[in-house]
Formats: C-alpha cells, sequence, structure tokens
C-alpha cells in the first residue's frame, strides 16, 4: 500500500510545467472534455476549443493535468491535445537617452535610463547664464520636466568650459553621488562646486586622492560674480576613493572610470575623469579633455605620460566603444589614430563652441576629417551664427550666445538600431 501511495504521489503532484500550455490538435473540430478525473469514466468539469490554451501542471498516462483560464483542474486526453513549449514574453529593452547638450564653448552630458540619471559635465566658456537661465538647467527642464534626482554627477575636471554651469544643479535636484578628481583649480566655478557639493544634504562625494574620512581644499581671496570673497578651507567629506571596478547604475547600464587622477598636474586636462558607460550592449566612451600630448596631426603616436598614453597602456581592451564624444572638443591634442583604433567607434560627438582656446577656435580640421573618415560624425556648433539669434533655442533666446540649438541626442536600445538627431526641444 505505501508503494502504491507513493506511485499515485508521483503521478498526480508533478511538479507544474507552469509556462508550457496545453491546446486542442488540429484533428479537433469541436471541442475537448475536460474531465475531472485521468479517465474516460472521469465527469465532465469543462472543454477546452480549438485555439483555446490551457495551463499544463503536469502529466500522467495518456492525460494531461491542466488548470483552464478560469480556474478549473482536469485532465485531458494526450490523443486530442498537444503541449506547446514555453516561450518568454517578449520584454522590452531598456531605452537610454544620451543628450550631448549645446552649452556653447564647453561640454555637458545627460544620461538617463528607466532607473537612473547622470549628468557628466556642465560647462561653458561663453554661455555663462546663471540661476534660471543656466543653459544646463534649462535643457534638463525641457528633456526631462519630471527629473528630480540625479543620481550621478561627474565632474570630468575643473575647467571653467566644464564646470561652471554645475553649481546650480544642487539646488534642483537632489544629487546623490559627485565624482571628481579633487585635483583643485582656484576658480570661481570649481569654488561654487564644492561649496554646493558641501552644503547639499545626501550627496556622497567621491574623489581619486582619498578613501573616506575628510579634505580640505583651499582657495585664495578672489572676486566671483561680482562679490568679493576671501580665502576659505572647504571641508568636504569623503565616499570611497575612485577605482576602476565597475558602477552599477540600474538594470542593465554600468559605468566604470577608466582614469582618474587628482595629481597637481600642470595641465589640468591631465586630470580629466575617463568613464565609459555600458548602456546594455552599447558602450559610450565619455573622456573630457584627456590630451595625447600637444598640438599634432592625428598620426602622431600619444606620449606615453599623456592620458590617451596611460589608457592604451593599462587598459587597452576596456577601451572598446561605439560611441566616442570626442576629447577636448576635436582638438589636436587628442584623438590620435592609435587612441581612436583601440576605441574602434563608429558614432562620434564633438561639442565646441565660437571661443577661441587661445590663438585656437576648436574643433581642429584635422580631427574632424579623421573621425568622418571612421563613421558618423555629429556637432553641435554647426549653426552657432544663427543660434546666437534664435528666438527658438532651449533657454536663453536670442542672446547672442551660441548655445541651445544643436543638441545632439542619441536614444539607444539591444531591441532597436541607435538613433541619433539634432533635437530641438520637441
Amino acid at each position: 500500500m505505501r508503494s502504491l501511495r507513493l506511485t499515485l504521489v508521483a503521478l498526480f503532484c508533478l511538479a507544474p510545467i507552469l509556462a508550457d500550455v496545453v491546446t486542442p490538435t488540429e484533428n479537433v473540430t469541436s471541442f475537448v472534455m475536460v474531465r475531472q478525473s485521468a479517465t474516460t469514466q472521469g465527469v465532465s468539469v469543462g472543454s477546452l476549443h480549438p485555439g483555446e490554451q490551457a495551463l499544463l501542471l503536469g502529466s500522467v498516462v495518456n492525460w494531461y493535468r491542466v488548470k483552464l483560464s478560469d480556474g478549473t483542474l482536469g485532465f485531458v486526453s494526450k490523443l486530442w491535445t498537444h503541449v506547446l513549449p514555453a516561450t518568454a514574453p517578449a520584454v522590452a529593452s531598456p531605452v537610454y537617452t544620451v543628450d550631448v547638450v549645446d552649452v556653447g564653448t564647453g561640454l555637458g552630458i545627460l544620461v538617463r535610463g528607466p532607473d537612473f540619471t547622470l549628468v557628466y559635465d556642465g560647462g561653458s566658456n561663453d554661455d555663462l547664464a546663471r540661476g534660471t537661465e543656466n543653459r544646463m538647467l534649462a535643457f534638463l527642464k525641457v528633456a526631462a520636466p519630471e527629473l528630480t534626482t540625479i543620481d550621478e554627477l561627474i565632474l570630468s575636471h575643473p575647467h571653467r568650459d566644464h564646470v561652471e554651469l554645475l553649481p546650480d544643479l544642487f539646488a534642483s535636484y537632489q544629487v546623490r553621488q559627485v565624482w571628481d578628481s579633487g585635483r583643485v583649480n582656484d576658480i570661481c566655478g570649481y569654488r561654487a562646486f564644492l561649496t554646493a557639493v558641501r552644503d547639499t544634504p545626501g550627496v556622497v562625494y567621491h574623489n581619486a586622492l582619498q578613501d573616506f574620512g575628510s579634505q580640505s581644499f583651499l582657495f585664495g581671496a578672489s572676486t566671483c560674480y561680482e562679490h568679493a570673497v576671501p580665502a576659505e578651507s572647504i571641508q568636504l567629506n569623503l565616499g570611497k576613493r575612485i577605482d576602476n571596478l565597475p558602477i552599477a547604475l540600474g538594470g542593465s547600464a554600468w559605468m566604470t572610470i577608466l582614469h582618474a587622477d587628482g595629481g597637481p598636474y600642470e595641465n589640468v586636462n591631465d586630470n580629466s575623469l575617463v568613464v565609459r558607460l555600458d548602456l546594455g550592449s552599447t558602450r559610450v566612451l565619455l573622456v573630457g579633455d584627456s590630451e595625447a600630448g600637444g598640438r599634432m596631426d592625428p598620426p602622431v603616436a600619444p606620449t606615453p605620460i599623456s592620458v590617451e598614453g596611460q589608457l592604451l597602456a593599462c587598459c587597452l581592451a576596456e577601451l572598446a566603444a561605439r560611441v566616442l564624444v570626442a576629447g577636448h572638443h576635436g582638438s589636436k591634442t587628442s584623438s590620435r589614430h592609435a587612441f581612436l583604433d583601440a576605441v574602434g567607434a563608429s558614432v562620434f560627438v564633438v561639442s565646441s563652441g565660437p571661443t577661441k582656446y587661445g590663438s585656437v577656435t576648436l574643433p581642429d580640421a584635422e580631427v574632424i576629417a579623421e573621425l568622418s573618415a571612421r563613421g558618423q560624425l555629429f556637432r553641435t556648433d554647426q549653426n552657432d551664427a544663427a543660434c546666437a539669434i534664435s528666438t527658438t533655442k532651449i533657454g536663453p533666446v536670442n542672446d547672442g550666445k551660441a548655445g541651445g540649438c544643436d543638441n545632439i541626442r542619441l536614444v539607444i536600445s539591444d531591441s532597436t538600431p541607435l538613433q541619433v538627431s539634432v533635437w530641438h526641444g520637441n
């Protein structure tokens, strides 16, 4: 008797194959009887018509145990039915949006996924309006009107054309984590940036210099935004020191900081944080103002001590990316052949504007020609003259500034081709 009970348990209490379904064969023209027990003498408890499906719960000799759509449990004959194997429901791939914001002569990038928001840089050398007319802030308000939180805010390096527009973001959004090399540049924008970090509750600040504890950042007396400010020491509590381990952004999105150096280099560009974003299967490489060593044509090899040279030496396999936001606004200081070969990008974005860097207006023609030969090229400076008097651009209009017109938007998803367009806010 014990052996018989075990046999019945084995027959009738099989683990359900929950995802599989049973449906009538093509030979059924009316319906298949669903019976209370696995026998032709079993009481009828329902029916299964052609095209209908019942959930497969188990199998015994000659019969499937099923569950109808109304919850009825019973058995159907294997002679008149067959099993359709489980097929996973189609799950839409996450959609990621990368906006390279037209901030005039500078760089500002907004990255959004279903469950995170990241900002990489926000500065300009000419479009310097602050407060509600801040061009970067205005873009965020138009592009993401429901946004309340910036999960990751990354400052590549403390030059005005990368930092100046960031301090205002702290008053409008809850910033959770800040990533910065820690290299002090005694300019008003960077002072305001660190002040905002210090004064905003809940911000976790990371740099490349120190692991936890606190650190003081020294600034001299100056005049900032038409106000005299005394010398001061801005003290910040530190989170975990920046390393090169992947950081989860959300879902199938990750960021990896490939280069972080807070050393006191004469050229602050050498402190640029290089960040690779893995958005699903698409990689985007953000290099700030990383250089290859002096103004040289693209075929010239990067110097070993340059950021591009260091990356080629330490992280060759990690550089591969489909999208590259070109280094140093398309300058000949960057984007050398060896580096571009390692990245292997097919889509390039150059963010620049009309204000000169020294005697040079960027981007350089040689770099533009090189990037164009390697793939699709998009630029934020294509319509700067017309943009200055535009009455429809994002942010302050008809202000004589170049920013606000040629925002480059990339829409990334594993289920659709990469889409790149100039986005005007509509």
